[in-house]
């Protein structure tokens, strides 16, 4: 099976999930319903919530750029120019729009446009966005040790959301099927550790002439973390960063009228914000049913909101992003001189010195790339 296919059948598999977990959120609604509610909501509220929305990513854009000044010069002869929080902006909202047709491809398309326009080695800038997303993981793990903390008395509803199912979905494994897939783990490493270490072969040779550089310059891009000085800008720009995303949260609830009606604080939208960023790790294009599910359930167990106000929710919020990051990561590509074609990384060189990110820097569209040059992506893209 070729990489193009195998790609091709992930995108399907994920639309697939998509629409599964879609209509498992809009089961039971009136459609009709959800669209009055949009209709008669407070607009005034949109154009805050979008300025905030733009706020949270260029403070995405300024955190990942001082990671990137933290990467080491690759000659002394020839320093690197410095980056630009435009144009990191830029290529993080590209990454945005790529997102939502070809789920998880957002970070080497973002990755790849900066490399090509900055001259830097892909792996190298595709570290300092793994460091960006474990960062990110680092908050989410807190805000979800927070949950049970914050909502005490709503214990009933987490155990129906969570607790039960996983309960349930574990009780179905049996104890020989952990002991087989451990014993199948095992072999697998051994093998591969003969194969690499042990062995002068085919296998040993493709690793340090293709995949041990590439994999030297990416752990230079996740070493940037502990080379900056700049830690505190990190932490500063993570926690804002954060507030502006609870407050994504929060304004939507004062756009439908929830906040009144249901009693809804600001600290309900923090555990709706965390309960929600759940459904965007899974990998469907931008979230989109896997957010929509976990957000209406989060509403209706947790908070006691009715089904169709908090189908309404979870419409408007996922709606209203996917508009604007379409919208602004078209935008951005235009404003750089780029098309959609440039946004696949290069194939990484056989060199570990040599530049892996080639592409024409040109602001005229690129000609078709021949087959013989077209990008493995399963060799540069980041590991779920």
């Amino acid at each position: 099976m070729t990489t193009r296919v195998r790609t091709l059948l992930t995108q399907i598999g994920s639309f697939i999930l998509a629409g599964v977990l879609l209509y498992a959120a809009l089961r039971g609604v009136d459609l009709s319903e959800i669209g009055t509610a949009l209709k008669e909501s407070d607009y005034t509220w949109l154009i805050p919530l979008i300025g905030i929305v733009l706020l949270s990513h260029w403070l995405r854009a300024w955190r990942w750029r001082i990671l990137l000044e933290a990467l080491p010069e690759e000659t002394s002869e020839k320093p690197r120019r410095t980056i630009s929080t435009g144009a990191t902006f830029n290529s993080v909202m590209i990454g945005y729009m790529v997102n939502y047709a070809a789920p998880r491809l957002g970070e080497v398309a973002r990755t790849a446009n900066l490399a090509t326009r900055e001259k830097l080695q892909f792996s190298s800038v595709l570290g300092t966005v793994v460091v960006e997303r474990i960062l990110d993981m680092i908050v989410l793990l807190i805000a979800l040790v927070s949950i049970p903390i914050l909502f005490l008395d709503h214990l009933s509803g987490l155990n129906a959301l969570f607790i039960a199912p996983l309960v349930e979905r574990l009780g179905h494994i049996s104890v020989l099927t952990l002991l087989g897939l451990t014993t199948c783990t095992g072999a697998l490493v051994f093998v591969t550790y003969r194969h690499l270490v042990r062995r002068e072969s085919a296998l040993q040779r493709f690793w340090l002439n293709r995949i041990q550089p590439v994999m030297l310059s990416f752990r230079t891009g996740v070493f940037t973390l502990l080379r900056t000085r700049r830690r505190l800008a990190l932490t500063v720009s993570t926690c804002a960063m954060w507030f502006c995303y609870l407050l994504m949260a929060y304004l939507p609830l004062e756009i439908l009228g929830m906040v009144s009606r249901y009693d809804l604080s600001l600290l309900d939208a923090w555990g709706i914000m965390v309960m929600g960023s759940l459904g965007i790790v899974v990998p469907s294009p931008g979230g989109t049913g896997s957010y929509h599910y976990i957000t209406r359930e989060t509403l209706t167990l947790l908070f006691g909101v009715d089904p169709t106000p908090a189908t309404t929710y979870a419409i408007l919020t996922h709606g209203a992003q996917l508009i604007l990051y379409v919208v602004t990561g078209f935008i951005c590509l235009l404003v750089q001189g780029s098309s959609i074609r440039s946004l696949a990384p290069r194939k990484p060189s056989t060199n570990a010195g040599d530049e892996e990110t080639s592409t024409d820097d040109s602001p005229t569209e690129p000609g078709p790339t021949p087959p013989s040059s077209r990008p493995n992506l399963l060799v540069t893209r980041p590991a779920k």
